[in-house]
């Protein structure tokens, strides 16, 4: 009880303090030279008489009106007005009991007389500062904690808002960059800055329009020109180092190790990092190896990210793994520096190791009639991955107009795998009618040399511009497969052995070359051209050898099974369009695009083939405000491997046969976006849907005979796809508090023709998925993560050979955050994801819950021992269902299971070194 009333007095306090902040002060900002000229978006600071400290500001309205409120009463105030090339002025102010709302009317400013005769007055630095074309915020206006970061001191500031994902807007106007002292960070890349440098090392904030992006795009409306932040750093701080090492250990010997460094010094970075541990984790998370480990910098030109939080970035894997267990280790280096000319320099050099473990069952059930065929298979797989990335990029702005970007790559990547597989095949009345037992020893390397260059020129006649690059790569890609297998047939008895080797070697040249030139015709209209050419060159050299039982060498040549088939030509791309102004939020671009293909397919025991094919359709693109839709086509020559007219029977159960007589598709293409964030009401919400018809589109054409299916590519029509979706969030904000709430949408409908055993079906298959999500800051103590989503799956036939498909997937995740004490942070999360579709010995309920206790300590909470729990409920596996033709596959995959890790991280933070004397470049 005493506790109890002491909490209702502590209440009542509180709740009186705020009830008497009702004082406010208003008044309207005028020229003392001409009255009739308002000073809009001026800066109005409030300080207590006699205290240096902020208590509050406000920016004058586009009529040059400001009123403050939220002041107590019984104080007395000193308010400071500074206006882009006016003088500041200052006038004291008291509220009272009695008369707490004040009207000073018009307040007039005099233009300066002389700026370099002007006093500046270090304690009545206004926090913000509007001119023409910038918007510059004092930093020191806005406390953050010490250990607060760039991030942490721009989510202070009024109308600044940062996405989960790290990306900034101002005022609902996305930042295209942030400059640190007028120059690029490390590469330039936005969140290098933001989540590295400390937020005391900042003295202004600086916002600006994006004048370049304003150059090459005329049309760009005021609200859609990005802006640049610039970030003034304090005097001195021209060097520094950050990064993280961490260590880790656990019981079973599980282990995990890394560090990730960064040093700058003037225009030089350089990154170096290297990792491993085998608890199935990437060594990093992807914004660390983008931002930090400098890929950013060099160009990521292909990722690829599962929800598990396995990720590649251009081929290379950072540890993880999406399907079973692995260990992985890796390490590299990025150098990035400018010289004086201005030449952007950046290397880099990346190795990855990895070892996979996979355990996987699957089931596929497929309809067929009254009957069925159901495959049940246990697959085990054991994997060495070997990769080296080396790359390099110039960047060279010759002029304010002109660039030259020159970036070669060389990616060497070997794969070594033995996998053993055991699969049965049953029919709807349960009855076994084969089994295989089935190796496969695979060596392959995906290697790949790679040349990108690109030149852009813009012209001093806003909107003409001209762009030339080129992309020339080979990729040899050697295979040798050896391949034993054991089947045995029930229904009608007998046993078939298979003991051989594939020697597959796979190489591929492309040059392609493209131009565009863009010339403004007036005001409301444009003309562009898009040209490009595309050189090919792709061989595909089969041999296979059965096993000689005299030497046991495999010298014996299968002629039906060997073949090499070369494919030389090329590809050429034309697009003209007119795009054409009608108003300012309004413009439509029509156009007509021309594809020509000529390919020559010579085959060593088949005819030669030769594709010769015009295509010509229109294109269109609209935009309205948010809203923008687009329209094209294209023509896609089937690759190479489907030309291949030998059968791949490495699955004895499943072959796989070629078609020399493939034709090209042709897909035409819509896409409709809308997006909108409100700064005001802090709602986001987008819009989104694509579509393609695809002719001549490839099918496979399966035959079933005894449990064996051969699957045979042929081209069809009638092949259309649809997805889409829509999303909304709003957050809520009050004080320190602050909640997110969110709903989601996203459907996907395939329209594909399905043919098993000569009976030909369209299937209609579904995908449909909404999703909510919650998420509530408590001032940084507390937070609660909230989301849930189902997936809801049909397939339906016209054919009534095919039995229609359904089945469901919840899935939701829930997550804890506790800040409390000061030093001690605890988290937890648990996903539970149920699937109605029952198998036996499938987990159709899978958990899992972690949960972790984090120690802060050492200065700026710079080091962090963290004890964690993984896969507390020993869940063990992962399960993914999906819906293929007139089947349905199912499979399970094995996971780490439950284990405990200690793990000590030491975040390293160095600003403000002066450059030269005895200091060193890498010092920390």
């Amino acid at each position: 009880m005493k506790k109890l009333l002491l909490s209702l007095a502590f209440s009542l306090i509180i709740f009186n303090l705020f009830a008497q902040k009702n004082g406010s002060i208003t008044g309207i900002l005028a020229d003392s030279a001409n009255h009739k000229v308002t000073l809009n978006y001026s800066t109005v600071s409030v300080y207590k008489v006699g205290d240096s400290v902020l208590t509050t500001y406000k920016l004058s309205d586009d009529k040059g009106l400001f009123k403050i409120n939220g002041l107590a009463t019984g104080i007395k105030y000193r308010l400071v007005v500074t206006a882009w090339q006016y003088g500041t002025f200052r006038k004291e102010v008291e509220l009272t009991a009695a008369n707490p709302a004040v009207n000073l009317g018009t307040l007039y400013l005099s233009t300066k007389a002389n700026d370099l005769n002007e006093v500046v007055i270090s304690a009545e630095r206004p926090p913000v500062i509007v001119r023409k074309d910038t918007i510059e915020f004092n930093a020191e206006s806005f406390k953050t904690l010490p250990s607060a970061v760039v991030e942490d001191l721009l989510k202070k500031l009024p109308g600044v808002a940062i996405a989960p994902d790290g990306s900034i807007q101002v005022n609902g106007k996305s930042v295209s960059k942030i400059l640190v002292d007028g120059k690029e960070f490390f590469g330039g890349d936005q969140q290098i800055a933001t989540k590295n440098l400390p937020a005391n090392i900042i003295d202004k904030v600086q916002v600006v329009d994006d004048k370049q992006a304003k150059r090459r795009d005329p049309d760009l409306t005021a609200a859609e020109i990005p802006q640049v932040i610039n970030l003034k750093l304090k005097k001195a701080i021209k060097k520094g180092a950050f990064g993280k090492l961490y260590a880790g250990g656990g019981q079973r010997g599980l282990y995990q190790a890394g560090g990730l460094m960064n040093f700058f010094r003037d225009t030089t970075q350089v990154s170096v990092l290297a990792y491993g541990n085998n608890i199935n984790q990437p060594g990093f998370n992807p914004n660390d190896v983008q931002r930090i480990g400098g890929f950013n910098r060099s160009g990521i030109n292909s990722m690829m990210m599962t929800s598990g939080g396995y990720f590649e970035f251009n081929g290379i894997s950072f540890g993880g793994s999406y399907n079973g267990v692995q260990a992985s280790s890796g390490g590299g280096f990025n150098f990035n520096t400018i010289n004086k000319k201005g030449i952007k320099f950046n290397t880099q050099y990346f190795f990855g190791r990895s070892d996979n473990l996979l355990e996987k069952l699957s089931n596929t059930n497929q309809t067929l009639g009254t009957d069925r065929l159901i495959t049940n298979a246990n697959e085990n797989t054991s994997s060495l991955i070997l990769k080296h990335n080396i790359g390099g990029k110039l960047d060279w702005q010759i002029d304010s107009l002109t660039q030259l970007t020159i970036e070669p790559a060389i990616v060497l990547n070997s794969n070594n795998s033995v996998s053993k597989v055991s699969s049965g095949n049953t029919n709807a009345n349960n009855q076994l009618i084969n089994t295989l037992e089935n190796l496969n020893d695979r060596n392959s390397s995906t290697n790949k040399y790679q040349l990108i260059a690109d030149f852009s020129k813009d012209f001093k006649k806003a909107g003409r511009s001209f762009n030339l690059g080129t992309d020339i790569s080979a990729t040899p890609n050697p295979i040798v497969n050896y391949n034993r297998s054991s089947s045995v047939f029930y229904l009608t008895p007998s046993t078939v052995e298979i003991d051989q080797l594939r020697n597959n070697t796979i190489d591929n040249f492309k040059a392609y070359i493209y131009a565009n030139y863009t010339e403004p015709i007036s005001k409301k209209l444009n003309f562009k051209a898009d040209v490009s050419g595309n050189i090919i060159n792709n061989e595909n050299a089969l041999s296979t050898f059965y096993r000689n039982p005299a030497n046991q060498l495999y010298d014996i040549v299968i002629p039906n099974l060997s073949q090499t088939v070369k494919q030389a030509g090329f590809k050429t791309n034309t697009n003209m369009s007119v795009r054409y102004k009608i108003t300012k939020d309004l413009y439509l671009q029509p156009g007509l695009v021309h594809n020509y293909i000529s390919l020559n397919n010579r085959f060593t025991n088949a005819a030669n083939i030769n594709q010769r094919y015009n295509f010509i359709w229109p294109t269109f693109q609209f935009k309205y405000k948010i809203f923008s839709f687009n329209y094209s086509a294209r023509f896609t020559e089937p690759n190479v491997n489907y030309l291949q007219p030998v059968a791949d029977n490495t699955n004895a159960f499943y072959i796989r046969n070629g078609n020399p007589n493939l034709l090209p598709a042709r897909t035409q293409n819509l896409s409709m976006n809308m997006y909108k964030y409100d700064p005001k009401s802090l709602i986001n919400y987008n819009l989104y849907g694509y579509g393609n018809f695809t002719k001549n589109g490839i099918v496979n054409s399966i035959t079933i005979n005894n449990g064996v299916q051969t699957v045979n590519p042929i081209n069809m029509s009638g092949i259309f796809n649809f997805q889409g979706g829509a999303n909304i969030s709003k957050d809520f904000r009050k004080d320190k508090t602050s909640l997110k709430v969110g709903l989601g949408f996203w459907a996907n409908f395939d329209h594909t023709p399905v043919i098993v055993n000569n009976i030909q079906s369209d299937a209609n298959v579904f995908y449909v998925g909404p999703n909510g999500s919650v998420r509530l800051n408590l001032n940084d103590k507390v937070e609660i993560n909230q989301s849930y989503s189902v997936n809801l799956n049909r397939s339906k036939y016209n054919d009534s050979f095919y039995t229609n498909i359904s089945y469901n997937t919840h899935q939701s995740t829930s997550e804890l955050i506790i800040r409390y004490p000061k030093k001690l942070v605890f988290e937890t999360s648990y996903s539970l994801t149920i699937n109605d579709q029952k198998i036996a010995g499938y987990n159709n309920n899978i958990k899992f819950w972690n949960a972790a206790f984090t120690y802060l300590f050492m200065k700026n909470d710079r080091a962090q021992l963290k004890f964690s729990v993984n896969d507390i409920l020993q869940s063990n596996v992962r399960r993914n269902i999906q819906i293929t033709g007139n089947s349905v596959i199912d499979t399970q995959t094995n996971n780490l299971g439950r284990y405990g890790m200690l793990t000590l991280t030491y975040n390293i933070q160095n600003f403000g070194q002066k450059v030269g004397g005895r200091q060193t470049f890498f010092n920390f």
